[in-house]
């Protein structure tokens, strides 16, 4: 196979890929766990990643490795506890109302109309981690006032800008082998308007975390008792021990990836969620009906057990390694190989997708849409488990780099009260919400 050609990224080969470094998309379970559990100090974020998401948010946790690595997750994950989001609980249902109230409601007075879902979830996901990330509000959710909150609007403007710059630029995994602050500084002798952008974009988002993560300190033992993630998150840095102590603007990266992971990959998800949902009104009365047999407002246990991606993540070997498979395979000489030697150097896809629709784990119709496989979110008679930290799946990955919020993201995605109030019904777009280039979904909406 010639390098880079990435058009055969689903063959289950491994082949050499760009700059003749070797890749290899797996999704097979014992090979997942070595990689993401066991070993997984042997394979880390490519390069190029680290780089790009430093270029993007700065030195965090989404930008490291390692021991760094570990040291942001230490300080990070008490802000995602149970007993913290325990206390997020009527946030979470205030913002589903407004959705409900103010961005939805007023379309469907009467009759069926299409929506566009697509730009109501970005709201909401928005404000959901303005108000339980930072104690802000973004938006005040009411009908045609969605673009005021210029925070929100250079969110907004972050990943398309990034996107432009790969696209415009094929030398990008060089720009970012330079330091933010060269670049921040050389930029206008760069003739690429999308990197200007980015950079604009990058400075705002950067100067107003600072401006928050500087106010909510100055206020002292009078943030004790809040619980948005922010504050916990600056509590748990003042009393880190000797070597795990963030600086400032590592709080400051860390509050600005929050809200931007918490904001796209929610959005999604969301995204996602009630496509399949107007795909299979079947399944939507079923769920509307185990809904409206319950209270109006569950509490964080029954939530989180009531929920129904990305398709691949990155890793980079750091030294040579040995990858176990649970399943024997042939190779292109006929020898049949229960292990696969994986040179340094070689990017690894770890296929999510590929994990969570594997014919050997879930059986024939793994690519059918059946929420009955799980039960109060585990997963009922599969013998074959996933390293992934819910319901036997790879969607918030496992091991040390597992998603420290995917908590976090089963309570936002928890939204009760728009499934049993609304029906919803398909209007034939495609995985991806776009509609002639255009980030949209347009869902058939009539109120109940």
């Amino acid at each position: 196979m010639a390098p880079g050609h990435l058009t055969q990224l689903h063959n289950p080969e491994d082949y050499p890929g760009a700059f003749q470094h070797w890749q290899l998309f797996v999704f097979d379970p014992a090979a997942l766990e070595s990689i993401l559990v066991k070993d997984r100090d042997a394979y880390g974020l490519p390069s190029w990643n680290t780089s790009l998401n430093a270029l993007i948010l700065g030195k965090g946790i989404l930008s490291s490795n390692g021991d760094d690595h570990r040291r942001y997750r230490k300080i990070m994950v008490p802000a995602f506890s149970t007993a913290n989001l325990r206390r997020m609980i009527p946030l979470f249902y205030e913002v589903a109302q407004r959705t409900r109230d103010e961005l939805i409601s007023p379309h469907v007075i009467s009759t069926r109309q299409r929506v566009d879902m697509n730009a109501i979830l970005c709201r909401t996901s928005l404000e959901l981690i303005g108000q339980t990330g930072i104690g802000y509000s973004f938006d005040p959710m009411l009908p045609d006032q969605e673009h005021i909150n210029r925070y929100a609007q250079a969110l907004r403007r972050l990943m398309p800008a990034a996107f432009k710059l790969q696209l415009g630029f094929p030398f990008l995994p060089l720009l970012v082998l330079f330091p933010r602050s060269f670049l921040r500084l050389t930029s206008n002798l760069i003739p690429l308007p999308a990197l200007h952008t980015l950079r604009n974009v990058v400075d705002f988002l950067d100067a107003t975390a600072a401006e928050l993560v500087k106010e909510r300190g100055a206020q002292g033992e009078s943030a004790e008792d809040r619980s948005d993630i922010m504050s916990i998150l600056i509590k748990a840095n003042t009393n880190a021990e000797r070597g795990m102590y963030l600086t400032d603007q590592e709080l400051v990266t860390c509050i600005s990836m929050i809200i931007f992971a918490a904001t796209d990959t929610t959005s999604s998800s969301m995204n996602r969620m009630f496509h399949v949902l107007a795909e299979h009104p079947e399944v939507q009365e079923k769920l509307r009906a185990e809904i409206l047999a319950t209270p109006e407002q569950l509490d964080h246990d029954s939530l989180v057990a009531t929920l129904p991606v990305a398709p691949v993540d990155f890793r980079q070997a750091a030294v040579d390694s040995i990858l176990p498979l649970s399943t024997p395979i042939t190779g292109v000489d006929g020898k049949v190989m229960d292990s696969i030697l994986v040179p340094k150097g070689t990017t690894v896809y770890v296929g999510i997708s590929a994990a969570n629709h594997n014919t050997q784990i879930w059986g024939e119709d793994a690519l059918e849409f059946k929420p009955e496989r799980w039960t109060n979110g585990k997963a009922a008679g599969v013998t074959t488990k996933l390293c992934g930290v819910y319901g036997n799946t790879m969607t918030f990955i496992g091991g040390g780099r597992s998603c420290i919020g995917f908590k976090f993201a089963q309570l936002e995605m928890s939204f009760r009260r728009l499934v049993s109030m609304f029906n919803w019904r398909n209007t034939g777009i495609m995985f991806t919400p776009h509609v002639d280039n255009r980030s949209e979904l347009p869902v058939l909406i009539e109120r109940l």
